[in-house]
């Protein structure tokens, strides 16, 4: 039985995989969740702030997880560091280095660990180039630190921070098996989660290799595919 669903904010619960804007139907299905005894925490690369504000005015009990795994908030004052690593040199370092492709993300006054770059829009047609160059400058330069993209931003993380490490962390401290939770996704970001946790879903219009090693995938993308989830929970299928 799910006890507790794990869901990825930025193209999990938006309306597709290029806009921030929420789909409005999953959120009241998160809330149909919680009224039917199943948690819900959000698992995000954003800023701990963004993450701890959206559970708490969607009123949903799971732990709040930020910047990629580094963070987690249970309520009041209870958080957690789940490194001592941060990225913040290596990000000073990206900048001064690619800043004609690159900007960072406004969150990064409000991280401790892992930081994000948008890309400008005329750099976006060679990414897959632009990343390989960041992640071989980052290798040299900052062993420790692993790039990531989701998409929506580049990522500066830990090596010793992932999703999946903070799944385990926040099942421990609720004193429940990994198998009862669902973890979904959109990105190869969200892979290490979706193969940890017991049930692993990758959304419709979610990265080919994130959909490779899910257990489900939808058929509806994005917010749609998450309601799609959470109805089959809601009927006792999961």
């Amino acid at each position: 039985m799910v006890r507790l669903v794990a869901a990825d904010i930025d193209g999990t619960l938006t309306i597709n995989r290029v806009s921030s804007l929420l789909d409005m139907d999953a959120l009241m299905y998160m809330r149909l969740l919680e009224e039917n005894n199943v948690s819900v925490s959000l698992v995000s690369s954003n800023a701990l702030p963004i993450v701890v504000g959206l559970k708490k005015y969607l009123g949903l009990t799971g732990p709040a997880i930020g910047e990629s795994g580094a963070l987690v908030y249970f309520s009041g004052d209870e958080y957690y560091h789940l490194t001592d690593t941060s990225a913040r040199d290596a990000a000073t370092y990206l900048h001064d280095r690619f800043s004609e492709c690159i900007y960072p993300s406004w969150q990064n006054d409000f991280r401790l660990h892992d930081y994000a770059f948008h890309v400008y829009d005329r750099c976006l047609p060679r990414i897959n180039e632009l990343l390989r160059e960041i992640e071989d400058a980052i290798k040299h330069e900052y062993p420790e630190v692993r790039v990531g993209y989701s998409g929506y931003a580049i990522h500066l993380t830990p090596r010793d921070v992932s999703k999946a490490k903070a799944l385990e962390f926040i099942a421990g401290k609720l004193g429940i098996g990994l198998e009862e939770i669902l973890a979904i996704g959109d990105s190869v970001m969200d892979a290490d989660m979706i193969t940890r946790a017991g049930i692993g879903v990758a959304v419709a219009n979610a990265d080919n290799m994130l959909k490779a090693v899910a257990d489900i995938v939808t058929e509806e993308p994005s917010g749609r595919g998450f309601i799609e989830i959470a109805e089959k929970i809601l009927r006792g299928e999961l």
